[in-house]
Protein backbone atom coordinates (compact mmCIF):
# COMPACT_ATOMS: atom_id res chain seq x y z
CA UNK A 1 0.00 0.00 0.00
CA UNK A 2 1.70 3.53 -1.11
CA UNK A 3 0.02 6.30 0.32
CA UNK A 4 1.01 9.89 -0.29
CA UNK A 5 -0.29 14.10 0.38
CA UNK A 6 1.07 17.32 -1.46
CA UNK A 7 0.40 20.81 0.38
CA UNK A 8 1.07 24.09 -0.08
CA UNK A 9 0.21 27.26 1.47
CA UNK A 10 0.89 30.77 1.40
CA UNK A 11 2.07 30.81 4.69
CA UNK A 12 1.78 26.64 5.25
CA UNK A 13 2.25 24.56 2.33
CA UNK A 14 2.47 20.73 3.27
CA UNK A 15 2.21 17.66 1.03
CA UNK A 16 2.10 13.93 0.90
CA UNK A 17 2.23 12.08 -1.99
CA UNK A 18 1.44 8.76 -3.18
CA UNK A 19 3.74 6.11 -4.92
CA UNK A 20 1.60 4.25 -6.78
CA UNK A 21 1.08 0.53 -6.82
CA UNK A 22 -0.90 -1.52 -9.69
CA UNK A 23 -4.39 -0.11 -9.72
CA UNK A 24 -4.59 3.26 -11.34
CA UNK A 25 -7.05 6.39 -9.57
CA UNK A 26 -8.48 9.26 -11.64
CA UNK A 27 -7.06 12.81 -10.27
CA UNK A 28 -10.24 14.58 -8.67
CA UNK A 29 -11.02 18.12 -6.97
CA UNK A 30 -12.74 17.62 -3.62
CA UNK A 31 -15.14 20.52 -4.34
CA UNK A 32 -16.35 18.04 -7.53
CA UNK A 33 -17.12 15.87 -4.22
CA UNK A 34 -20.46 14.77 -3.11
CA UNK A 35 -20.45 12.23 -0.01
CA UNK A 36 -16.33 13.02 0.91
CA UNK A 37 -14.63 15.62 3.14
CA UNK A 38 -11.28 16.19 4.36
CA UNK A 39 -10.57 17.24 7.54
CA UNK A 40 -7.32 19.95 9.09
CA UNK A 41 -7.06 17.88 11.77
CA UNK A 42 -8.93 14.96 14.26
CA UNK A 43 -10.48 17.31 16.13
CA UNK A 44 -12.63 18.71 13.46
CA UNK A 45 -16.13 17.17 13.66
CA UNK A 46 -16.82 14.35 11.44
CA UNK A 47 -19.96 13.89 9.66
CA UNK A 48 -22.26 11.91 8.99
CA UNK A 49 -23.12 9.92 5.45
CA UNK A 50 -19.75 11.04 4.46
CA UNK A 51 -16.50 9.43 4.11
CA UNK A 52 -13.57 11.75 5.73
CA UNK A 53 -10.12 11.63 4.92
CA UNK A 54 -7.25 13.20 7.20
CA UNK A 55 -3.23 12.99 6.70
CA UNK A 56 -0.74 15.12 8.21
CA UNK A 57 1.11 16.68 6.04
CA UNK A 58 -1.33 19.53 6.41
CA UNK A 59 -0.47 19.54 10.75
CA UNK A 60 3.05 19.02 9.84
CA UNK A 61 3.24 22.40 7.74
CA UNK A 62 1.35 24.07 10.15
CA UNK A 63 3.93 22.80 12.70
CA UNK A 64 6.55 24.28 10.88
CA UNK A 65 4.94 27.50 9.80
CA UNK A 66 4.42 28.08 13.83
CA UNK A 67 7.78 26.83 15.26
CA UNK A 68 10.01 28.10 12.55
CA UNK A 69 8.38 31.51 11.06
CA UNK A 70 5.60 32.72 13.46
CA UNK A 71 7.01 32.00 16.73
CA UNK A 72 3.91 31.65 18.47
CA UNK A 73 0.35 29.86 18.26
CA UNK A 74 -0.79 31.09 14.89
CA UNK A 75 -3.96 33.42 14.73
CA UNK A 76 -6.73 34.05 12.55
CA UNK A 77 -9.22 35.97 13.64
CA UNK A 78 -11.96 35.20 11.35
CA UNK A 79 -11.43 31.19 11.44
CA UNK A 80 -9.77 31.46 14.91
CA UNK A 81 -11.40 27.88 15.65
CA UNK A 82 -9.67 26.20 13.00
CA UNK A 83 -6.31 27.61 13.86
CA UNK A 84 -6.73 26.91 17.32
CA UNK A 85 -7.34 23.29 16.20
CA UNK A 86 -3.96 23.19 14.12
CA UNK A 87 -2.21 24.96 17.50
CA UNK A 88 -3.07 22.53 19.75
CA UNK A 89 -2.98 19.73 17.32
CA UNK A 90 1.06 18.93 16.94
CA UNK A 91 1.92 16.08 15.03
CA UNK A 92 5.13 13.90 16.97
CA UNK A 93 7.44 13.80 13.83
CA UNK A 94 8.83 10.69 15.52
CA UNK A 95 5.67 8.98 14.74
CA UNK A 96 7.01 8.63 11.78
CA UNK A 97 10.39 7.52 10.07
CA UNK A 98 13.18 10.09 9.20
CA UNK A 99 14.07 8.66 5.73
CA UNK A 100 9.39 9.15 4.74
CA UNK A 101 9.21 12.68 5.36
CA UNK A 102 10.28 16.24 4.76
CA UNK A 103 9.04 19.47 6.02
CA UNK A 104 10.43 22.83 5.52
CA UNK A 105 9.64 26.40 5.90
CA UNK A 106 10.68 29.79 5.38
CA UNK A 107 11.07 32.98 2.88
CA UNK A 108 10.96 32.77 -0.99
CA UNK A 109 13.62 35.60 -1.45
CA UNK A 110 16.10 34.09 0.80
CA UNK A 111 15.63 30.64 -1.62
CA UNK A 112 13.27 28.53 0.57
CA UNK A 113 11.76 27.15 -3.21
CA UNK A 114 15.44 26.07 -4.12
CA UNK A 115 16.14 24.49 -0.93
CA UNK A 116 12.59 22.63 -1.25
CA UNK A 117 13.33 21.51 -4.83
CA UNK A 118 16.84 20.59 -3.67
CA UNK A 119 16.06 18.17 -0.50
CA UNK A 120 12.98 16.58 -2.66
CA UNK A 121 15.47 15.77 -5.49
CA UNK A 122 18.18 14.63 -3.20
CA UNK A 123 15.61 12.55 -0.77
CA UNK A 124 12.71 11.07 -3.55
CA UNK A 125 15.24 10.97 -6.40
CA UNK A 126 12.44 8.86 -8.06
CA UNK A 127 9.25 11.45 -7.38
CA UNK A 128 8.64 14.78 -9.48
CA UNK A 129 10.61 18.09 -8.08
CA UNK A 130 7.76 20.50 -7.12
CA UNK A 131 7.17 23.50 -8.61
CA UNK A 132 5.83 26.86 -7.45
CA UNK A 133 3.47 28.98 -10.07
CA UNK A 134 4.60 32.45 -10.46
CA UNK A 135 2.45 33.88 -7.82
CA UNK A 136 5.09 32.98 -4.71
CA UNK A 137 7.57 35.84 -6.74
CA UNK A 138 4.84 38.28 -7.48
CA UNK A 139 4.05 38.70 -3.91
CA UNK A 140 6.80 40.43 -1.50
CA UNK A 141 8.41 38.39 1.46
CA UNK A 142 6.46 35.26 0.65
CA UNK A 143 6.52 32.68 3.17
CA UNK A 144 6.16 28.81 2.21
CA UNK A 145 5.66 25.93 4.35
CA UNK A 146 6.01 22.54 2.65
CA UNK A 147 5.88 18.93 4.13
CA UNK A 148 5.53 15.85 2.04
CA UNK A 149 4.76 11.94 3.15
CA UNK A 150 5.78 9.32 1.19
CA UNK A 151 4.57 5.42 2.56
CA UNK A 152 5.10 2.49 1.19
CA UNK A 153 3.53 -0.77 2.93
CA UNK A 154 3.40 -3.79 0.46
CA UNK A 155 2.09 -7.05 2.11
CA UNK A 156 4.47 -9.98 2.80
CA UNK A 157 1.81 -11.81 0.50
CA UNK A 158 -0.30 -10.26 -2.06
CA UNK A 159 -4.05 -11.21 -1.31
CA UNK A 160 -6.35 -12.48 -4.40
CA UNK A 161 -8.75 -10.81 -6.44
CA UNK A 162 -12.28 -11.48 -5.63
CA UNK A 163 -14.02 -12.91 -7.92
CA UNK A 164 -17.33 -10.97 -8.99
CA UNK A 165 -19.13 -8.07 -7.41
CA UNK A 166 -18.87 -6.84 -3.66
CA UNK A 167 -21.38 -4.91 -2.56
CA UNK A 168 -21.08 -2.11 -0.25
CA UNK A 169 -23.53 -1.00 1.81
CA UNK A 170 -23.10 2.91 2.72
CA UNK A 171 -24.63 4.12 6.70
CA UNK A 172 -27.78 4.91 3.84
CA UNK A 173 -28.97 1.37 3.40
CA UNK A 174 -27.86 1.52 0.06
CA UNK A 175 -25.16 -0.51 -1.41
CA UNK A 176 -22.54 -0.33 -4.40
CA UNK A 177 -21.22 -2.77 -6.51
CA UNK A 178 -17.23 -2.29 -6.08
CA UNK A 179 -14.33 -4.78 -6.95
CA UNK A 180 -12.35 -6.21 -3.90
CA UNK A 181 -9.95 -8.86 -2.62
CA UNK A 182 -10.01 -11.44 -0.14
CA UNK A 183 -8.26 -14.01 1.73
CA UNK A 184 -9.79 -17.29 0.61
CA UNK A 185 -9.47 -19.20 -2.61
CA UNK A 186 -11.89 -22.40 -4.13
CA UNK A 187 -9.85 -24.74 -1.63
CA UNK A 188 -7.21 -25.72 0.99
CA UNK A 189 -4.00 -24.28 -0.92
CA UNK A 190 -0.58 -23.78 0.29
CA UNK A 191 -1.00 -20.05 -1.21
CA UNK A 192 -4.00 -19.86 0.58
CA UNK A 193 -2.35 -20.28 4.04
CA UNK A 194 0.08 -17.97 3.58
CA UNK A 195 -2.05 -15.11 2.96
CA UNK A 196 -3.96 -15.75 5.63
CA UNK A 197 -1.36 -16.08 7.76
CA UNK A 198 -0.17 -12.67 7.32
CA UNK A 199 -3.74 -11.54 8.91
CA UNK A 200 -4.31 -10.68 12.45
CA UNK A 201 -7.61 -10.67 14.20
CA UNK A 202 -7.05 -7.40 16.57
CA UNK A 203 -10.36 -7.35 17.61
CA UNK A 204 -13.50 -9.18 17.04
CA UNK A 205 -17.27 -8.59 18.91
CA UNK A 206 -20.08 -10.97 16.92
CA UNK A 207 -22.77 -8.53 17.65
CA UNK A 208 -26.62 -9.68 18.24
CA UNK A 209 -27.22 -10.16 14.36
CA UNK A 210 -26.24 -9.94 10.88
CA UNK A 211 -24.50 -6.57 10.26
CA UNK A 212 -23.97 -5.84 13.88
CA UNK A 213 -20.51 -7.29 14.25
CA UNK A 214 -17.59 -5.43 14.52
CA UNK A 215 -13.75 -5.85 14.16
CA UNK A 216 -10.17 -4.99 13.07
CA UNK A 217 -8.29 -6.50 11.26
CA UNK A 218 -4.24 -5.83 10.68
CA UNK A 219 -3.74 -6.99 7.23
CA UNK A 220 -0.13 -7.63 6.92
CA UNK A 221 1.56 -8.54 10.13
CA UNK A 222 4.91 -8.65 9.38
CA UNK A 223 5.07 -5.03 7.53
CA UNK A 224 7.64 -2.73 8.83
CA UNK A 225 8.07 0.11 10.32
CA UNK A 226 4.31 0.34 9.14
CA UNK A 227 1.44 -1.58 9.71
CA UNK A 228 -2.15 -0.51 8.00
CA UNK A 229 -5.44 -1.47 10.19
CA UNK A 230 -8.67 -1.65 9.13
CA UNK A 231 -11.61 -1.74 11.64
CA UNK A 232 -15.41 -1.94 11.04
CA UNK A 233 -16.79 -0.24 14.63
CA UNK A 234 -19.22 2.72 15.14
CA UNK A 235 -19.39 6.34 14.04
CA UNK A 236 -17.71 8.48 16.27
CA UNK A 237 -17.88 12.24 16.84
CA UNK A 238 -14.70 12.90 15.14
CA UNK A 239 -11.59 11.09 13.60
CA UNK A 240 -9.25 11.27 17.07
CA UNK A 241 -12.30 9.90 18.92
CA UNK A 242 -12.64 7.15 16.38
CA UNK A 243 -8.68 5.99 16.74
CA UNK A 244 -9.08 6.40 20.39
CA UNK A 245 -11.86 3.65 19.86
CA UNK A 246 -9.50 1.50 17.99
CA UNK A 247 -6.86 1.70 20.57
CA UNK A 248 -8.95 1.22 23.64
CA UNK A 249 -11.01 -2.17 21.75
CA UNK A 250 -7.39 -3.35 20.82
CA UNK A 251 -6.01 -3.12 24.18
CA UNK A 252 -8.82 -4.62 25.74
CA UNK A 253 -9.25 -7.21 23.26
CA UNK A 254 -5.59 -8.20 23.99
CA UNK A 255 -6.35 -9.41 27.60
CA UNK A 256 -9.02 -11.70 26.65
CA UNK A 257 -7.70 -15.47 27.63
CA UNK A 258 -8.57 -16.28 24.13
CA UNK A 259 -7.13 -13.66 22.19
CA UNK A 260 -4.27 -16.23 20.84
CA UNK A 261 -6.61 -18.11 19.21
CA UNK A 262 -9.25 -15.78 17.94
CA UNK A 263 -6.23 -13.51 16.51
CA UNK A 264 -5.45 -16.15 13.90
CA UNK A 265 -7.55 -16.36 10.51
CA UNK A 266 -8.48 -19.99 10.46
CA UNK A 267 -9.81 -21.43 7.00
CA UNK A 268 -13.29 -21.11 7.80
CA UNK A 269 -13.33 -17.26 8.42
CA UNK A 270 -13.30 -15.37 5.22
CA UNK A 271 -12.13 -11.87 4.83
CA UNK A 272 -13.26 -9.40 2.07
CA UNK A 273 -11.89 -5.88 1.70
CA UNK A 274 -13.50 -3.19 -0.94
CA UNK A 275 -10.35 -1.35 -3.03
CA UNK A 276 -10.19 1.99 -2.26
CA UNK A 277 -7.81 4.06 -4.75
CA UNK A 278 -7.73 7.87 -5.42
CA UNK A 279 -5.87 11.30 -5.90
CA UNK A 280 -7.18 13.80 -4.37
CA UNK A 281 -6.75 17.65 -4.65
CA UNK A 282 -8.35 19.54 -1.64
CA UNK A 283 -8.29 23.48 -0.72
CA UNK A 284 -8.88 24.75 2.13
CA UNK A 285 -10.97 27.29 1.30
CA UNK A 286 -11.54 28.63 4.55
CA UNK A 287 -8.21 29.90 5.01
CA UNK A 288 -7.86 31.69 1.80
CA UNK A 289 -7.50 35.31 2.05
CA UNK A 290 -7.53 35.28 5.87
CA UNK A 291 -5.48 37.62 7.31
CA UNK A 292 -3.02 36.66 10.38
CA UNK A 293 -3.68 38.16 13.99
CA UNK A 294 -0.39 37.74 15.14
CA UNK A 295 1.25 41.36 15.14
CA UNK A 296 4.01 41.23 13.43
CA UNK A 297 2.42 38.96 10.38
CA UNK A 298 -0.78 41.27 10.27
CA UNK A 299 -0.21 42.31 6.38
CA UNK A 300 0.21 38.26 5.65
CA UNK A 301 -2.92 36.80 4.47
CA UNK A 302 -3.36 33.05 2.98
CA UNK A 303 -3.36 32.77 -0.84
CA UNK A 304 -3.00 29.24 -1.22
CA UNK A 305 -4.03 26.31 1.32
CA UNK A 306 -3.69 23.24 -0.78
CA UNK A 307 -3.13 19.74 0.23
CA UNK A 308 -2.88 16.63 -2.23
CA UNK A 309 -3.74 13.25 -1.22
CA UNK A 310 -2.94 10.36 -3.97
CA UNK A 311 -3.90 6.82 -2.06
CA UNK A 312 -4.07 3.36 -3.11
CA UNK A 313 -5.79 0.01 -1.13
CA UNK A 314 -5.32 -3.02 -2.89
CA UNK A 315 -4.37 -6.60 -2.81
CA UNK A 316 -0.38 -5.60 -2.82
CA UNK A 317 -1.07 -3.15 0.26
CA UNK A 318 -3.85 -1.76 1.86
CA UNK A 319 -6.54 -0.84 4.71
CA UNK A 320 -9.98 -2.08 4.95
CA UNK A 321 -12.98 -2.76 6.54
CA UNK A 322 -16.00 -5.16 6.66
CA UNK A 323 -18.63 -7.39 8.52
CA UNK A 324 -17.93 -10.42 10.53
CA UNK A 325 -20.52 -12.69 11.90
CA UNK A 326 -19.97 -15.68 14.13
CA UNK A 327 -22.63 -18.44 16.04
CA UNK A 328 -20.87 -19.88 18.90
CA UNK A 329 -20.88 -18.58 22.85
CA UNK A 330 -18.82 -15.12 23.56
CA UNK A 331 -16.32 -18.18 25.51
CA UNK A 332 -15.55 -20.08 22.79
CA UNK A 333 -13.59 -19.05 19.49
CA UNK A 334 -16.71 -18.97 16.94
CA UNK A 335 -16.35 -21.69 14.13
CA UNK A 336 -16.50 -19.16 11.13
CA UNK A 337 -16.07 -14.90 11.49
CA UNK A 338 -17.11 -13.24 7.82
CA UNK A 339 -14.83 -10.48 8.12
CA UNK A 340 -16.35 -8.52 5.31
CA UNK A 341 -15.41 -4.61 5.14
CA UNK A 342 -18.97 -4.43 3.18
CA UNK A 343 -20.13 -1.41 5.50
CA UNK A 344 -18.52 1.58 6.88
CA UNK A 345 -15.29 1.53 8.04
CA UNK A 346 -12.28 3.19 9.40
CA UNK A 347 -8.44 2.79 7.81
CA UNK A 348 -5.51 3.34 9.94
CA UNK A 349 -1.88 3.93 9.06
CA UNK A 350 0.78 3.76 11.87
CA UNK A 351 4.24 2.89 13.06
CA UNK A 352 4.11 -0.51 13.99
CA UNK A 353 4.88 0.61 18.03
CA UNK A 354 2.79 0.82 21.11
CA UNK A 355 1.02 4.19 21.47
CA UNK A 356 1.90 5.42 17.92
CA UNK A 357 0.09 8.30 16.52
CA UNK A 358 -2.03 7.33 13.18
CA UNK A 359 -0.16 9.55 10.26
CA UNK A 360 -2.96 8.65 7.98
CA UNK A 361 -6.65 8.10 9.08
CA UNK A 362 -10.01 7.72 6.70
CA UNK A 363 -13.45 6.57 7.74
CA UNK A 364 -14.99 5.05 4.95
CA UNK A 365 -18.99 5.58 5.12
CA UNK A 366 -20.12 4.70 1.17
CA UNK A 367 -18.29 4.09 -2.21
CA UNK A 368 -17.68 7.46 -3.58
CA UNK A 369 -13.60 6.55 -3.48
CA UNK A 370 -14.13 2.97 -4.19
CA UNK A 371 -13.99 1.25 -7.75
CA UNK A 372 -16.99 -0.10 -9.44
CA UNK A 373 -17.50 -3.03 -10.56
CA UNK A 374 -17.64 -3.86 -13.84
CA UNK A 375 -18.73 -6.98 -15.86
CA UNK A 376 -15.38 -8.52 -17.08
CA UNK A 377 -13.56 -6.78 -14.00
CA UNK A 378 -10.39 -8.86 -12.72
CA UNK A 379 -9.37 -6.66 -10.22
CA UNK A 380 -5.84 -4.88 -9.98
Amino acid sequence: MLLGVFTLLLLLPAACRQVKVHARAVDVDSKSLKQTVVVATLECPLPEHKNAIWCSTFQMAWDKLKQDIIGEPIQIPTVQDLADRLNRSQFPTASIEEKSYYTAAGFVKKGIIEEVQREMRRRFPSEPVPTFDSRYETFPDVVLAYAYLNIAVAFKDPYFVYRGKFSFLNSSGVGTDVTAFCAQTNGPTRDGQRVRNQAEVLDYDAGESSGTASFAVDLSKQTQPYQVILARMPHCNTLGEAAKMLQDRIASSQSDPNHRTLRSLEYGDTLIVPDVLYRLTHHFDELLGKHLGNRKWADYFFFEALQKIDFTLSRTGVVLKSEARAKAAPAKPPRQRDLHFDRPFLICVQKREANATPFFLMWVDNAELMKPYASGDKGN
